[in-house]
């Protein structure tokens, strides 16, 4: 007879071995708790033996923590603008006429009223005497008509169409020395004078643009804010500012002008920067890279790692009495590796920065390693 199992035979003892370690397994599952709450009970009922000292039963978490800090909300706003003088003009002729002198040279500082260009004033000089013949004339006319009438030769009448002719004779007077003062062009303000564009003798029409004279002692520069940060601003708030002539050279300024409009379609403000220009360095013209500090309160701040997210809301998980209590947060700004916050949260307390993901309220801990405290 063959001593060996047969494949009927191992198909059965396989089968045998399954139904064995199903059996086996269902037991464990149904006898477990029963042998857990057996302990339980025997440890309430002895408590000697709850206070001898246990191997770690997983209840504490390990975590790193770190003390909150305090930091100023501060917002940096950066914006490229252009400069422009305080004052700036481009110089065109009253009247015209040939050139006859340009006393000046690009680049040379001129005082209000300073002569920088006459034309030919031969025909309004003419025209001013001529005018001045007529005030005389009608001036006489005048006197003899006042004398008749004292002397009632003539009457009321006569004396006051001279009064007329002669105020007339004025007017005509007063336009002849104004033509006359057109030929010559003076200075709006003290400045700087650009190059000029005509010389001596060329012919020039009303529409000539003749030279530009700046006021540069203070360049400006205007740039956008967005409306969220309009309560932060102020006049005579300081700026600083860098231009490619001078990279390496903060350029300081302040705030000269805050629009008292918001823009509905950018929802920003315009903003005017003042920049005095004591050395006379900067130019009308210029690129400016502003920077404006806009501080704020004083915010709590925590790590980046501190700061956890669930169903949209942020949290932190704040050490209290060796337990982990979740603390509701808002937000307010990130700046390098730490988030500004609001809530229920002050300098000094002790959050959790690692080992968060087993953390639940009310559960304890076992700090590893403290930072920042």
């Amino acid at each position: 007879m063959d001593d060996k199992p047969t494949s009927t035979k191992k198909i059965r003892l396989a089968a045998i071995l399954v139904l064995l370690g199903i059996v086996a397994w269902g037991t464990h599952e149904q006898w477990s708790p029963l042998f857990a709450r057996a302990s339980v009970n025997a440890t309430a009922s002895d408590p000697a033996a709850a206070a001898k000292p246990k191997k770690s039963t997983g209840k504490s978490v390990p975590v790193i923590v770190e003390a909150v800090g305090e930091t100023r909300d501060t917002v940096f706003i950066e914006a490229i603008g252009t400069g422009r003088a305080k004052q700036s003009v481009m110089m065109f002729p009253a009247a015209a006429g040939e050139i006859v002198e340009v006393p000046i040279e690009s680049g040379d500082r001129v005082k209000k009223n300073q002569v920088v260009m006459r034309l030919d004033s031969r025909d309004a000089r003419l025209l001013v005497k001529v005018a001045e013949t007529r005030v005389k004339e009608a001036e006489s006319a005048l006197a003899r008509a006042t004398r008749l009438r004292d002397n009632n030769v003539r009457s009321k009448a006569n004396v006051e169409d001279a009064e007329i002719i002669l105020e007339r004779a004025k007017l005509e007077l007063s336009q002849a020395q104004e033509a006359l003062s057109d030929r010559t062009m003076r200075a709006p303000f003290d400045g700087v004078v650009g190059m000029p564009r005509v010389e001596a003798g060329d012919r020039i029409s009303m529409q000539s643009d003749v030279m530009t004279i700046d006021d540069r002692s203070i360049i400006w520069v205007e740039f956008d804010v967005a409306e969220r940060n309009l309560s932060r601003l102020k006049i005579d708030m300081p700026v600083t500012a860098r231009t490619p002539s001078f990279p390496d050279r903060d350029i300081e300024g302040y705030i000269n002008k805050i629009d008292t409009r918001i823009d509905p379609v950018s929802r920003t403000v315009h903003v005017r920067a003042a920049f005095p220009n004591t050395e006379d360095v900067l130019r009308p013209g210029m690129s400016f890279f502003v920077t404006v500090h806009l501080p704020g309160p004083m915010l709590p701040s925590v790590p980046e790692l501190a700061l956890q997210w669930q169903n949209g809301e942020s949290f932190v998980w704040r050490i209290s009495e060796g337990k982990a209590v979740k603390v509701n947060v808002v937000s307010k700004r990130r700046l390098n590796n730490k988030v500004l916050i609001e809530g229920d949260i002050k300098p000094g307390d002790i959050v959790v920065v690692e080992g968060v993901q087993r953390l639940r309220d009310g559960r304890l801990v076992e700090i590893s390693s403290s930072e920042g405290s």
